[in-house]
């Protein structure tokens, strides 16, 4: 896309609509109270809807779609939130350290809420403190670096963690 129509943005409106669905679907199996009512599946496919009207008829396809990225975020850290509620309150004899969810969760809520953080504060920053905007971009890096190795490690400790969990 970039290379063809020199920009790739229609690539990640369309990639934000498949990380919801994906995401949603974590939620929906991974929360109880979800998975009696399917309530992560609904979520999701509200959200692709919203995003679809979205992409074609407020914000263009090749444009930042940034209305959905404040819905998505929202609803995640939303999820994550409610997913911590259920772990705590459903099993008093969790060893939550030891339990590859919470670390899911967290790495979520921690992406996310940097994410969100970002996403609104960028504008507002380029405009008025544009000699920071290296600084932001750096930070917003090194983010997902910390996302991307703590789900690798996760999945590096997984037996281990296993082990030693519930």
């Amino acid at each position: 896309m970039a290379a063809k129509y020199h920009n790739n943005i229609a690539v990640y409106n369309v990639y934000s609509l498949i990380e919801f669905s994906i995401v949603c679907w974590y939620f929906n199996n991974v929360i109880d109270y979800f998975s009696k009512y399917n309530l992560g599946f609904y979520i999701g496919l509200t959200g692709v809807i919203f995003g679809v009207i979205d992409m074609t008829l407020i914000q263009p396809i090749d444009m930042l779609n940034s209305f959905f990225l404040f819905f998505e975020g929202f609803c995640i850290i939303g999820m994550c939130l409610f997913a911590f509620f259920r772990l705590l309150l459903k099993d008093e004899e969790l060893r939550i350290f030891r339990y590859h969810h919470f670390w899911f969760i967290s790495i979520f809520l921690f992406f996310w809420c940097i994410t969100y953080l970002s996403w609104g504060l960028y504008n507002i920053l380029g405009t008025n403190f544009s000699q920071y905007i290296p600084i932001i971009t750096v930070l917003i890096w090194i983010v997902n670096i910390i996302t991307y190795g703590g789900i690798g490690s996760i999945f590096l400790l997984y037996p281990k963690l296993q082990e030693r969990g519930k």
